[in-house]
C-alpha cells in the first residue's frame, strides 16, 4: 500500500483522485481547508484521512502525517478571473508550492507532482507539445511556469522526483457552475438561449475521471523510478475539434431546443487548444476511455438524480 498526500483534495480533480486511489487499496491524506464545502463529497473510506490546513500553513501538515510516498499538489489560491492576473497573489502560490516540496521531503516522499496548466504555453494555434515554447501572458500561467523551474530544482536538491502536469480543459459533475460546459448544460436542460462566441477555435475536453486516471498512472509509473529527476506531461484527451462541434453535440445529447446564439459574445482574445498527448500515452498506455458524449450523459443523469 502506498500513501498519497493530496492538496486541493475537494477540487473536482482531487475528489476523483481520492476516489480512484483509495478504491485501489492505497491510503490518501486529503488536505482540505477547514470549512471547504467539498469535504462531504470525499469518499467514505478507511483508506482516507482528512488533514485540515490552509494553503499558507501547508508546512504544518507534518504534525498530522508521519510518512508518505507521493505528494500531489493540486491546491492553488486566487484562481478567479481577477486573481489570475494579480502578480503578487500568484507569486504567493509559488512560495506555497515550494513549502509543499519541503514538507514532502520531510515526510519521505519519493515523488512530488505539481498541477501545472495550459496557461503556461500562452496563446498558441499550433499543436502544443511539451517542447512548445512557453510564453504565458496571464500572471497565473507565469506563476505555474515558475513552479516548474523552482520546484524541479528544489526537488533535485532534496532527491525527490518531480512531475509537472500541464492540465488542459477538464470537466465533470463537480466543476464550477460558471464554466462553459456546466452553464450550458443548465441552460440546455431548460431550453434557455445560450450566448456564445463564434466557437470556431480548436478545443480539447477531458472528462475528470480520465484526467485523474492519467495522473494516477503517471504517479504509479514514476514513484518507482530512480533514474529521473523531473519531467513535464500534457494532461488532455486525444480528441481536438472545433469548440462549436462540442456545443452542438451537447445540445443533441440533451435533446435541447435552446437557441445557440453564436457571435453574440465577442472576446478580446480567442483561446485555442490543440494539445498533443503522445508523450503521456507513450508512458502510461492511456489517454481517455469516456468520450465527450458519454460524459455529458453521466453529468446529465447525476444532475437529474440530484434534483429528483
Amino acid at each position: 500500500m502506498q500513501k498519497y498526500i493530496i492538496t486541493g483534495a475537494t477540487s473536482m480533480i482531487g475528489l476523483e483522485l481520492c476516489k480512484q486511489i483509495t478504491s485501489l487499496g492505497h491510503f490518501v491524506f486529503a488536505v482540505c481547508r477547514q470549512h471547504s464545502e467539498g469535504i462531504q463529497r470525499l469518499p467514505k473510506s478507511s483508506n482516507l484521512k482528512i488533514v485540515y490546513s490552509e494553503l499558507n500553513d501547508i508546512k504544518n501538515i507534518s504534525d498530522s502525517i508521519e510518512k508518505a510516498d507521493v505528494f500531489i499538489h493540486l491546491a492553488w489560491s486566487n484562481t478567479d478571473h481577477e486573481g489570475r492576473n494579480n502578480a503578487y497573489l500568484q507569486a504567493l502560490n509559488v512560495e506555497y508550492a515550494n513549502d509543499a516540496i519541503k514538507v514532502a521531503s520531510q515526510l519521505g516522499c519519493k515523488l512530488f507532482v505539481e498541477a501545472g496548466s495550459q496557461a503556461e504555453y500562452g496563446y498558441k494555434n499550433e499543436l502544443i507539445t511539451e517542447e512548445t515554447i512557453c510564453e504565458p501572458e496571464l500572471e497565473y500561467g507565469k506563476a505555474k511556469l515558475r513552479v516548474l523551474t523552482e520546484g524541479a530544482m528544489l526537488c533535485n536538491s532534496l532527491n525527490i522526483n518531480y512531475l509537472h502536469l500541464r492540465i488542459f480543459s477538464v470537466f465533470g459533475e463537480n466543476d464550477r457552475p460558471w464554466t462553459l460546459i456546466m452553464s450550458a448544460i443548465d441552460k440546455m436542460l431548460i431550453n434557455e438561449d445560450l450566448e456564445l462566441s463564434l466557437c470556431t477555435q480548436n478545443w480539447n475536453y477531458l472528462y475528470v475521471n480520465d484526467c485523474a486516471k492519467q495522473i494516477r498512472l503517471l504517479c504509479e509509473h514514476f514513484v518507482v523510478k530512480n533514474d529521473f529527476s523531473s519531467n513535464v506531461f500534457n494532461i488532455a484527451s486525444n480528441e481536438t475539434r472545433p469548440l462549436k462541434s462540442f456545443i452542438e453535440e451537447m445540445k443533441m445529447v440533451l435533446t435541447s431546443s435552446s437557441n445557440l446564439k453564436y457571435g453574440s459574445i465577442k472576446p478580446s482574445k480567442v483561446v485555442s487548444l490543440n494539445p498533443s498527448v503522445n508523450k503521456t500515452e507513450r508512458i502510461i498506455g492511456f489517454t481517455n476511455e469516456i468520450n465527450f458524449m458519454d460524459a455529458i450523459k453521466i453529468i446529465q443523469n447525476k444532475k437529474l438524480n440530484l434534483n429528483a
